[in-house]
């Protein structure tokens, strides 16, 4: 099992900006919408306006410094070596407690399938947390560089739900499951298994099925989330339509920075901006779903 708490909490004391942004979860502001079967928390969380509202498009990639890659990161910043190509660091810019970041050592493109092994394997090695990955267009604010990321188990709506959601049977052994949430809001396909190689299979065979839907051989568009507990992995595949909503593409009154990455599909809408999370309704976090998911 990986320490990450020794790191966190080194980090801590020597980075003051880190710190900062630590303790001011203590005091974030939530609201809470029921939406039946399903609740939905939108955190209102200034410090991610430049993640939220980041432009993706290649040239800007292209021309700014990858804040993910060794060579850029703040010389303060340490990290945890996992295995030989992926390291383990405090993310800079918390949504939630214990927010980690798992850069892959190389620049390489932000893609789940050679490395879905891995992200397996961490979810046994942190069990205090729940692994997530933002695939290229669906959240991930530097889509070229593979990365996964981490907050601590019980933060997320969707863990609690679980347990009471009306699920619908695809796929069963006596090794392992693959079920969908039925009245969700959106899409979300779990998987869980006591074989680590049967995860993986069944997130393949769920990977190819994605593909086959959006006609396309390049990654489906998708959130994912894992995690172990009681001898079980768990795998929760969100897929999506597309990143952002249109409001995200309004102009004057009607723009909303909204733009939903793996923590905001899970139900917690992050909004950077005042008027978007006071002005939110019921019906707005509907047609956004409705936009970015299935």
């Amino acid at each position: 099992m990986i320490d990450y708490k020794k790191l966190y909490d080194g980090q801590l004391k020597v980075w003051d900006d880190f710190r900062n942004r630590v303790s001011q979860l203590d005091t974030v502001e939530l609201r809470k919408f029921d939406m039946g079967t399903y609740s939905i928390y939108a955190q209102y969380n200034p410090a991610r306006a430049v993640s939220s509202g980041a432009k993706l498009d290649a040239k800007t990639i292209a021309n700014r410094k990858c804040f993910l890659c060794e060579c850029n990161r703040p010389a303060i910043q340490e990290g945890i070596q996992l295995d030989e190509k992926f390291t383990l660091l405090v993310n800079p810019f918390p949504i939630l407690k214990g927010h980690m970041t798992i850069p892959i050592k190389d620049h390489e493109e932000q893609q789940i399938l050679p490395h879905i092994g891995s992200f397996i394997t961490f979810c046994k090695e942190l069990p205090s947390h729940t692994l997530l990955y933002n695939g290229p267009k669906c959240g991930a604010s530097a889509p070229d560089h593979m990365h996964f990321q981490a907050v601590l188990k019980g933060q997320l709506p969707f863990e609690e739900e679980l347990k009471t959601v009306e699920v619908r049977v695809l796929s069963e052994n006596k090794e392992g499951t693959m079920e969908e949430f039925l009245n969700y809001g959106r899409k979300c396909i779990h998987i869980k298994s006591t074989k680590a190689t049967l995860t993986q299979s069944y997130f393949e065979q769920l990977y190819k099925q994605l593909q086959m839907l959006a006609g396309t051989d390049d990654e489906p568009l998708m959130n994912l989330f894992g995690f172990y507990e009681g001898s079980e992995w768990h795998l929760f595949v969100f897929p999506r339509k597309k990143h952002r909503p249109t409001q995200f593409f309004e102009e004057g009154e009607k723009y909303k920075m909204i733009s939903p990455g793996a923590i905001d599909v899970a139900g917690i809408l992050v909004l950077p901006r005042r008027n978007d999370f006071d002005e939110l309704t019921k019906d707005v976090i509907e047609d956004v779903f409705s936009q970015v998911c299935y």
